[in-house]
Formats: structure tokens, C-alpha cells, sequence
């Protein structure tokens, strides 16, 4: 009995709490060449209003590269770039060779990662992208919640009642292994 208790305080501690799943998925992971004066782009659909985006981007040739801008647009922004119309970028870096661009994505549906290197006009620029998509609840922003007063009391009183169990019954053992006559083979 002691020890089914013991195991389902076990797992009850080390189970992760109902709700905080978090997931975290790699979109895109590429090395692509972008040829100068153009832009690439990159589809993706979010199905989480709280999913956190990741995009780190690095220019890996030319060295004297002005470097390239990532912008991340949703959707429907994206057909009136395409369209050249005026639109709004929903995130975007300036024009360097490497960075870090993260947002968070506040809704669902269709987004879209740019990699732009219109400023660049004669060389073909080399760029490593990689963008990851987190959803679940931010750690940042849970709240910091404290058991009450009765919770920690029943902790407490539930951990030294398993201390003490477990000094009685060592204890027990020990005692009566000290108190045995010594055998005629002990050295």
C-alpha cells in the first residue's frame, strides 16, 4: 500500500500539468540563392492564434553583402505585395546579413516568409533560413499562481509522514542488523 502511494505521488509530480503542451516544429529549414533585385518567399498556415514565430536568416556569400530583409505578411497582405498594391507588413528586418525576427501570431490561418533582396544589383546572395513555429502557452506570460495555505499544509504533513515511514522502517533494519551476534566467518 505504502509503495502504490509512493509510486502515484511519483507520477502525480513528474506528469506535465493538463493544458501546457507546448509544440515546437521547424517550418522551414533551407539554403536557397536569391538572384539580385529579387525576393523569395515562403508559405506557411498557422492553426494556433497563440503560436509564437521563430526566422533566423544568415547571408553566406557574397561577404560584402548589404545582406537581405525577411518580412512576415499574412495572407491576403501577400497577394496585394505580389499585385504591388499598397499593403502592410505584419513583421520585417532591416536590409542586414543576419538576424533574428520573431513575432507572435495573433491569429489563425495563412502567413507568408519573405526574403528580399531587391537592394542588392549585381550579385546573387546565399542565405541559410530556418523558421520554427512555437504554439502552446507562452512561458513568458502564464501567470505565477501559489498553492494555498491547505494545499501546503497537506504537502508538508504528506512529505513528513513518508520521511518518517521511511526512517521507521530503515531505521528498523538497521537496529536489528547491529544487534545480530557476529557469525564465525566475519574477519
Amino acid at each position: 500500500m505504502l509503495r502504490g502511494f509512493l509510486a502515484a505521488l511519483l507520477l502525480a509530480t513528474l506528469a506535465p500539468p493538463a493544458g501546457a503542451a507546448r509544440r515546437k516544429d521547424t517550418l522551414i529549414y533551407s539554403r536557397f540563392d536569391i538572384d539580385p533585385g529579387e525576393w523569395r518567399y515562403f508559405e506557411f498556415p498557422s492553426k494556433s492564434g497563440e503560436a509564437r514565430l521563430e526566422v533566423r536568416f544568415d547571408v553566406l556569400s557574397p561577404k560584402e553583402s548589404q545582406g537581405v530583409r525577411v518580412t512576415v505578411q499574412k495572407e491576403r497582405e501577400f497577394d496585394k505585395f505580389r499585385d504591388n498594391q499598397p499593403h502592410r507588413n505584419f513583421q520585417t528586418t532591416p536590409y542586414q546579413r543576419s538576424g533574428n525576427l520573431r513575432t507572435k501570431l495573433t491569429e489563425s490561418g495563412g502567413y507568408v516568409v519573405i526574403v528580399d533582396n531587391r537592394q542588392e544589383a549585381k550579385r546573387r546572395a546565399r542565405v541559410d533560413l530556418e523558421v520554427t513555429l512555437t504554439t502552446g502557452p507562452d512561458p513568458e506570460a502564464l501567470p505565477v499562481a501559489y498553492a494555498s495555505a491547505r494545499k501546503r499544509w497537506i504537502v508538508v504533513s504528506v512529505s513528513l509522514a513518508v520521511f518518517a515511514t521511511m526512517l521507521l522502517v530503515f531505521g528498523r533494519a538497521l537496529w536489528r542488523a547491529t544487534r545480530r551476534p557476529a557469525s564465525l566467518w566475519s574477519y
